[in-house]
């Protein structure tokens, strides 16, 4: 009888305990160990074509701005023959790096979450947001497809342009991996609203991001942004810098 209870006590707390961890917060990042857990979701791609992940135009910008700074991931001197800057390089590069529908067995992912700041990517000072990781992470529980909804009308609406809702969102993913901070590249700091309007109300923004000639290409590394992005920088000009 009290083999039967203390059995069914083990059992009972064994079961409170997994209870905890599915259901407690956790990120990779907290993991002390090189234990990898993702945490994302997991699973094959439930998420329907329309409002899957648009590579071209939410994760590629993402990689470029940040992590393929002249010899560091890009296409010249790629270190550790790791090519970021297109779908191509990132998915038939000599290391896989992203295992299509599984983020935490992805390098790629990985080495985003890592915890050993010499591994981390991007290296400190530079870091992407929660929500990047977590958008980066998602374009691979879905596959890692090369999606580019750049002419899809119904995904690219440029009508009523902000700052806050459109421009704000694309320097994030697409410049501020350099153009931030206490040193932004070039001097210029495109977290800041009123250089960003500056920039857009001279044509310097569109030019650059367009690879126009007479125009500093940004980015440098990597092909320009998609057609999408801008129009939407083109609108907001149009529509009065909102």
């Amino acid at each position: 009888m009290l083999r039967r209870f203390l059995l069914l006590a083990l059992v009972t707390l064994s079961i409170a305990a997994c209870a905890d961890y599915v259901g407690g917060p956790y990120h990779p990042r907290d993991n002390d160990d090189d234990e990898y857990v993702d945490t994302t979701g997991g699973g094959s791609d439930t998420t329907s074509t329309d409002s899957s992940v648009c590579f071209t135009r939410d994760v590629l910008p993402i990689l470029i701005s940040n992590c393929t700074m002249a010899e560091c991931h890009d296409a010249i001197n790629p270190e550790e023959d790791i090519d970021l800057t297109s779908y191509t390089s990132i998915m038939q590069g000599r290391e896989r790096i992203v295992v299509a529908g599984n983020p935490s067995e992805s390098k790629l992912y990985r080495s985003l979450v890592e915890n050993d700041r010499d591994e981390i990517m991007p290296p400190p000072p530079r870091s992407l947001t929660t929500d990047q990781i977590a958008l980066i992470a998602r374009w691979i529980r879905e596959g890692a497809r090369n999606r580019d909804c750049s002419n899809d009308t119904a995904v690219c609406d440029t009508t009523n342009v902000t700052y806050a809702t459109h421009i704000q969102p694309i320097m994030q993913r697409a410049c501020n991996g350099c153009h931030s901070g206490s040193n932004p590249s070039a001097s210029i700091n495109l977290t800041d609203r009123t250089v960003v309007a500056s920039m857009a109300t001279s044509g310097r923004l569109y030019g650059s991001m367009s690879h126009l000639a007479g125009f500093a290409a940004m980015p440098p590394s990597g092909g320009k942004v998609d057609d999408c992005t801008l129009a939407t920088i083109q609108a907001w000009k149009q529509q009065g810098l909102r």
